[in-house]
């Protein structure tokens, strides 16, 4: 599925004034910067199977200390989700992964990929069943 196609009922918010890349002292990637740059996240249905949000760039740091990423799961950034589940990245690892919330055992992180439009396709093919 396309990135087009799987954001297609998606309700974009407007372009961010400035784009940030550096969350808390961890530089997101391109590909999720590139996204965010153009829409600066939003929430609707994503694919044919998920449902979520991204958050607005400028939010991302209050974000990520309201959840205290940096002490439950340090060296990730928490870019989205919905409800209990996370949607992070890890610069180090140049990961993107789900993140239970509930959770701060790293063994359980789940639908790991290396690039964004892979961690959308991946999640949306995983709540299919």
């Amino acid at each position: 599925m396309e990135m087009k196609e799987m954001f297609k009922e998606f309700d974009f918010n407007e372009k961010p004034k400035k784009v940030i890349s550096v969350i808390n002292g961890l530089n997101l990637p391109d590909d999720y910067l590139a996204f965010i740059s153009k829409h600066n996240g939003g929430e609707g249905p994503l694919g044919e199977n998920n449902y979520g949000r991204f958050y607005k760039i400028e939010e991302l740091e209050a974000i990520n200390e309201e959840y205290d990423v940096q002490n439950s799961w340090p060296g990730y950034v928490v870019i989205g989700g919905i409800d209990d589940v996370l949607w992070a990245y890890n610069p180090e690892k140049k990961v993107y992964c789900q993140i239970d919330s509930c959770n701060t055992d790293e063994d359980t992180y789940y639908k790991i990929s290396n690039n964004f439009e892979e961690f959308l396709i991946k999640m949306d093919g995983e709540l299919a069943d």
